[in-house]
């Protein structure tokens, strides 16, 4: 293939890249919008944010919700290739867009995640990361399949298990930085 060929075959994938999201958006529009499953998508974008508000340790906050971007960005990266791969999808969404399913990975996972890493911070991690992980696996993922906000297509239960696990003890070390307190140390030495 030429340099050209490619350029003209990335340009048929990004076509049907933008004819999957009009086919999307039609069938939130047309389909799903305002049904239960909607409004449960909807209520898991917002209300762990809610949770998070309330119950977050407001003096770490900045910290641990550093660790929660951390998880979101990963998660997205990941669920990017999933999606790309047909590994799983996300049949009904809140915003109409092919790829995209806000309310678990970027809602549900990283506030539960910050939760775990600000109640009990001694206790011991690889416990939060297994619990983390059951819940998101075995316990978050079906629930959403019998919702149709999840469909699991070549992909086994004990992988997102595994991943979360990762997801959560990396989440972890990072809140455990010292450069954190660090920064705070420099700037408090410059003023």
């Amino acid at each position: 293939m030429t340099y050209q060929e490619g350029l003209d075959q990335i340009d048929k994938a990004t076509q049907k890249m933008t004819e999957a999201n009009q086919l999307t958006i039609e069938s939130v529009m047309d389909a799903f919008l305002f049904t239960w499953q909607w409004w449960i998508a909807l209520t898991m974008m917002i209300v762990p944010w809610i949770i998070w508000a309330i119950f977050r340790d407001r003096k770490n906050s900045a910290l641990i919700f550093s660790a929660g971007l951390l998880i979101m960005v990963i998660s997205e990266i990941l669920d990017a290739f999933g999606v790309s791969y047909g590994k799983w999808a996300y049949p009904i969404k809140v915003i109409p867009l092919a790829t995209v399913s806000f309310s678990f990975r970027l809602s549900v996972l990283p506030v539960f995640a910050m939760l775990l890493l600000q109640f009990k911070p001694q206790f011991n991690p690889f416990i939060k990361a297994i619990i983390f992980g059951g819940f998101g696996a075995y316990a978050g993922l079906p629930l959403l399949g019998m919702m149709d906000l999840y469909k699991k297509i070549d992909w086994s239960l004990t992988n997102s298990f595994i991943i979360l696990i990762l997801m959560y003890l990396l989440a972890h070390w990072f809140s455990r930085r010292a450069s954190f307190e660090e920064i705070n140390k420099n700037n408090e030495d410059s003023h």
